[in-house]
């Protein structure tokens, strides 16, 4: 009697065991990765500390504003504790023109386009770092009366500015609150580097540091 019911209890826990793998693997398959099915844009907005070195060494202030269109996304799925909680990585390229100028008193304001190159990774509790590649075209427009030297000795006032070329890149960190805590909103820093050409007849080399905010818009495809 007593095996008999060593055998009923053993056979019960059995088939409990049984349904629980079984559940264990239905709901693994039903967990996806957040952002496998959904559409994401970035619209930002930073303040910018540009450091020209030249002698003296000069701090100018500006601002951007740039949208990041995604075009590749693979999300990475790590498991956590339980089947039921899993932890997404979002590993995203994203393509970001961004418009903004830089603002040098008593001489010119910059006026830059840049379509950038970026690729942004943000980890599963929602920090994110992001690296940029960047390649523009910057228009300084004097504001102060400026005169050029002409080859027969005289001068000649410049009323236009002066087209250049950039070539930098950047690399921010931040917390994007639209991953967990569903707010469309991150907060990001960090600092890049350009430089531009001609000034001088010479590149001229500029690393600056960056501040800024941004509105997240993720959708779900249908």
């Amino acid at each position: 009697m007593n095996t008999f019911r060593i055998y009923i209890g053993f056979l019960i826990g059995f088939i409990f065991y049984l349904n629980a793998s079984a559940q264990e693997s239905r709901y693994k398959d039903l967990i996806k990765p957040e952002g496998i099915s959904s559409k994401k844009y970035i619209v930002s907005m930073s303040g910018l500390g540009d450091i020209e070195f030249l002698k003296p060494v000069n701090i100018n202030l500006g601002m951007s504003f740039s949208a990041g269109f995604r075009v590749l996304s693979k999300p990475k799925l790590n498991s956590g504790k339980s089947v039921y909680s899993s932890k997404v990585v979002e590993r995203e390229l994203y393509i970001k023109p961004t418009f903004g100028y830089i603002y040098r008193k008593r001489y010119n304001t910059g006026l830059f386009f840049i379509p950038s190159l970026a690729y942004r990774h943000t980890f599963y509790k929602a920090f994110f770092t992001e690296v940029s590649i960047d390649v523009g075209y910057l228009y300084t427009k004097l504001n102060a009366p400026t005169y050029e030297r002409q080859p027969d000795g005289t001068f000649k006032k410049v009323s236009f500015g002066y087209h250049n070329i950039m070539v930098g890149g950047k690399i921010l960190a931040g917390y994007d609150f639209s991953k967990n805590m569903k707010t469309p909103i991150a907060i990001q820093f960090g600092t890049g580097i350009f430089y531009r050409y001609p000034s001088n007849q010479k590149w001229i080399r500029h690393i600056y540091a960056e501040l800024g905010i941004s509105y997240i818009f993720r959708k779900i495809k249908e």
